[in-house]
């Protein structure tokens, strides 16, 4: 609870810190001609290689399974997906950032079992086939303040949340064996950092951490991404990132927020996203 307390804490002092400047700002005069954007819609293709973990029960009860889902269950341990991000630059020095993103992880597969595994209470054999359906959502949001922002550099820190609906199946011979669903909201700490090589030429930076332990619960996030973006146009623009991104969750108890369920999981992924980008 100590933990919890601390990053509520904190978000309460960023978002009046951010309050405080705004006002400042509104004050103020307005902002000088620089190239970073007020609106942004950027939309690509997420070419990704996937590792995921999936532990149901406790495994001191003797009631857990831990699964390497590419493995041992035959998902696609490589997925294209589309993502799609908003950006939205606010105040008379465009200081104030929000930015909202959503990408979309779909996977199922059938396969023979190539050794036994061991579900709840139930024993498969080598030889089962069994159905799987793992799926996964990323909705971002975050609110970022430039601290150091001219005609060449910004560099900005925020605070965001991840909300990750998550749904986890496993069927044999017509049973159910597992069906998990569950959505995990979890804060972040992020940081920004753009570069103008030219008017028209980018190099974007962006890192989201998080470690939070509350009560049984524990959540990690690192989001990580590097890229390159050019303006061909004075509205449109293309661009690539690598994409570094991995989540573990663990919860011995439901006692956190919107979490009702008991165990362990791990995705992660590296990723090269090539997206189109309008601005305005």
């Amino acid at each position: 609870m100590k933990r919890l307390a601390g990053v509520g804490f904190l978000c309460l002092v960023f978002v009046m810190f951010g309050s405080v400047a705004f006002a400042q700002e509104q004050a103020g005069s307005a902002a000088k001609d620089t190239p970073w954007e007020k609106y942004s819609f950027k939309f690509g293709g997420l070419v990704t290689a996937l590792n995921s973990q999936v532990q149901v029960g406790l495994k001191d009860l003797g009631a857990g399974v831990t699964v390497d889902v590419e493995d041992a269950l035959g998902l696609d341990s490589k997925l294209t997906v589309f993502r799609g991000d908003f950006g939205w630059r606010f105040g008379k020095t465009n200081r104030h950032q929000w930015n909202f993103s959503f990408s979309d992880f779909r996977r199922n597969a059938s396969k023979f079992l190539g050794q036994r595994l061991e579900v709840g209470d139930a024993t498969l054999k080598a030889g089962t086939q069994v159905e799987t359906d793992f799926n996964f959502q990323i909705i971002q949001a975050k609110y970022t303040y430039s601290l150091f922002q001219d005609d060449r550099f910004n560099f900005g820190v925020g605070l965001g949340a991840y909300i990750m609906p998550v749904t986890f199946k496993i069927s044999a011979a017509g049973r159910s064996q597992i069906d998990e669903s569950f959505v995990a909201p979890l804060p972040v700490i992020g940081f920004r950092f753009d570069f103008a090589v030219t008017p028209k030429f980018f190099i974007r930076q962006n890192l989201d951490i998080l470690y939070l332990e509350v009560g049984s619960f524990s959540g990690s996030i690192v989001d990580l991404g590097v890229g390159a973006e050019y303006k061909i146009w004075k509205h449109f623009g293309i661009g690539v990132d690598l994409n570094y991104f991995n989540i573990g969750i663990e919860a011995e108890a439901e006692d956190y927020p919107e979490i009702d369920w008991v165990g362990r999981f791990d995705f992660g992924y590296d990723a090269i996203l090539l997206y189109g980008k309008l601005y305005f």
